[in-house]
């Protein structure tokens, strides 16, 4: 009976005091500050064997030391460390505010959503491959109160997606399925990050990224890329770039002049049949900047700020009129993060703002400014 009361106090004991990921990576860290090469490679692998968030990057970090110290597949003995199956997912409320010029009062109502990504990882030498499936669901609560927002009641989301990492190279590709109420569509995009430049913490690189959706939006963007990644303190990431995006618009001219000419017609011959109803595509093209800066405390606690930019100008579209248009989206917010176990709960604020400004035609029928208002409620895990 002693020994059987022991027994289960050492595996108590075990679990209080059992190193955590982000532990093993600081301690690896340090050895690697202190130039003990064997070690910090030893605590790495170490430290990739348990879960937590820093897996593909300590998987990377690992790579460049076999690279460069000229291990051969053979001599990896941490690439079935590598080899996993996990399920990631998150549960979460968002309340939303929607404002825009011309409104007396806001719409309100909220979105309920689940989202269930399994994933399973493989190595082998200095590859990393990750193939994933994602299911998420959406409940929009109080629609009937949304009408300029024009969501669904639910819509699902069915997704593939395989991550290929390289020495110093993150390939994403992905394919998504969208159910929204009786509306189908699809999508595809494509990700390709390379590290140009790695010192100390962070890494500088050239990232190229593509969206096509069969309902019309496509977008193309470049950026040059800044990252710092340490368990606990300062973490960061930075795209700046130039964005290239397209999406079909209703040629609203071409419609009232043909509206002219039927009520205008004194031969009785044009009909409503005569109207002319068509889209374009509609052209843009701008600077962007996307930046998320957070601060890792011992305690587990995260505070992230976020602040995305994107101004751009109309480069094409259905008249002369259109052309002269430009917009500007900001999203900008703050998060409050703790994580216990393998559970992350998060409290966030999120605001995106818009401005557009229109030449005296589209005054009439565009709106100049909105803003969304998202109050973030949620948990994240990773099983």
């Amino acid at each position: 009976m002693k020994f059987l009361f022991g027994l289960i106090l050492l595996v108590f004991a075990t679990a209080l005091f059992a190193e955590t990921q982000e532990q093993a990576y600081y301690r690896a860290l340090k050895f690697e500050e202190a130039g003990d090469i064997p070690a910090a490679l030893q605590a790495f692998e170490e430290a990739v064997a348990l879960p937590g968030e820093y897996t593909e990057e300590i998987q990377g970090i690992i790579r460049d030391y076999e690279a460069a110290l000229g291990m051969s597949d053979s001599d990896t003995v941490s690439a079935s460390l590598w080899d996993s199956f996990h399920v990631a997912g998150e549960l979460g409320l968002y309340g939303m505010h929607y404002k825009e010029s011309g409104m007396e009062k806001g719409e309100m109502g909220g979105d309920l959503f689940l989202n269930v990504n399994p994933y399973l990882d493989y190595a082998s030498g200095v590859w990393s491959h990750t193939f994933a499936a994602s299911v998420q669901g959406d409940y929009f609560l109080n629609n009937d109160d949304m009408p300029v927002l024009d969501t669904n009641d639910w819509n699902i989301v069915l997704g593939l997606e395989y991550t290929l990492f390289g020495k110093s190279m993150l390939l994403d590709l992905g394919y998504d399925f969208n159910i929204e109420g009786r509306n189908l569509s699809s999508d595809v995009y494509a990700w390709f990050e390379k590290d140009l430049f790695r010192f100390e913490k962070q890494r500088l690189g050239a990232v190229a990224w593509g969206f096509y959706q069969t309902s019309g939006p496509m977008s193309f963007a470049v950026y040059g890329s800044w990252h710092r990644t340490v368990p606990v303190g300062l973490n960061g990431t930075i795209y700046v770039g130039a964005k290239y995006e397209a999406d079909s618009v209703f040629d609203y001219k071409s419609y009232f002049r043909s509206y002219d000419d039927v009520v205008n017609d004194t031969t009785e011959s044009l009909t409503a049949d005569d109207l002319v109803f068509q889209n374009v595509l509609g052209k843009w093209f701008g600077p962007i900047w996307r930046s998320r800066i957070s601060y890792k405390f011992k305690n587990r606690i995260t505070i992230e700020g976020k602040m995305n930019l994107y101004y751009r100008f109309a480069v094409g579209g259905p008249d002369s009129d259109f052309e002269k248009i430009k917009k500007f989206t900001g999203v900008w917010g703050a998060t409050v993060s703790w994580k216990n176990w393998k559970l992350n709960y998060y409290l966030g604020l999120e605001r995106k703002y818009t401005r557009l400004t229109l030449p005296h035609f589209y005054k009439k029928i565009y709106t100049e400014s909105s803003s969304l208002t998202q109050l973030k409620l949620g948990v994240k895990w990773d099983i």
